[in-house]
């Protein structure tokens, strides 16, 4: 005879096979690689948006080849990629 914990454990084993089954059949997602060309240390003064207007930059762009960037806490002296690429 079969008890009802041993088809609670079937069902659950199921669902657990299930879920293993979609996430493994899911695209892994490409992570860009950016390659950087040029650098430039921030200056005194200096934000995202004065870099990539003085650099001729798309702002996107420019996220995208700084991807550690965070443009509310840009320091003098860090170092931002001003001509790159993402591969």
């Amino acid at each position: 005879m079969v008890k009802s914990t041993d088809i609670s454990f079937a069902v659950i084993l199921s669902f657990i096979l299930i879920a293993v089954f979609i996430a493994e059949s899911r695209p892994t997602p490409t992570i860009a690689d950016p390659v950087c060309n040029i650098i430039h240390g921030v200056e005194e003064g200096e934000t995202c948006l004065s870099i990539t207007q003085t650099f001729n930059l798309d702002e996107r762009h420019f996220l995208d080849i700084n991807p550690n960037i965070n443009c509310n806490r840009i320091f003098v002296g860090q170092w931002v990629c001003v001509n790159g690429k993402v591969i």
